[in-house]
């Protein structure tokens, strides 16, 4: 093979190397998708009980109209309107939901990562099995994977914009 050629496929190589290796530095196993910062929408006024739900520009929701929440649980047993996942993100929690397909292992141990700043609900409206997302961020893995999920907490929890602290409890009540 010529000289010049050989050169110009090793640099191919190497740029289709580092192309492939570049990510937000999240882990992209379990059929992951890149961590996506979404668009802020405004405004985010609060929800009030009885009021139709507004429409988001992205779904799951990572910021917009909200519930003002007087307590977050770690886990919910049923999905959460578009309203609660806003009003749990502005609190800086994380929002880990699951389409009720996933495996009952992979629930299993989603659930069992909940707490502190991970929130756990399943979302029949999913495209992807797994759907993290916080104020602003969003994360789409085909399955349940611990490092993705932890990486994502921890890069991206406690950063929402706070102004109604929630509490956090052991109940699981939507």
């Amino acid at each position: 093979m010529p000289r010049a050629t050989l050169a110009s496929v090793l640099v191919l190589l190497l740029v289709a190397a580092g192309l492939m290796s570049c990510s937000s530095g999240t882990p992209r196993a379990a059929g992951c998708g890149p961590v996506e910062r979404q668009q802020a929408q405004f405004p985010a006024n609060h929800v009030l009980p009885g009021q139709p739900e507004p429409t988001y520009l992205s779904d799951p929701p990572t910021s917009g109209p909200h519930a003002a929440l007087a307590r977050v649980d770690p886990v919910y047993e049923a999905p959460l309107p578009r309203p609660t996942q806003v009003g749990i993100l502005e609190t800086g929690k994380v929002l880990a939901q699951y389409r009720p397909d996933l495996p009952a292992d992979q629930v299993a141990r989603l659930k069992q990562l909940a707490g502190g700043q991970l929130v756990v609900a399943p979302n029949p409206g999913l495209d992807k099995g797994v759907v993290t997302t916080a104020w602003l961020y969003a994360q789409r893995c085909a399955s349940f994977d611990e490092a993705t999920v932890k990486a994502f907490v921890d890069k991206h929890g406690a950063q929402g914009p706070g102004g109604h602290p929630a509490s956090s409890t052991s109940s699981s009540n939507p």
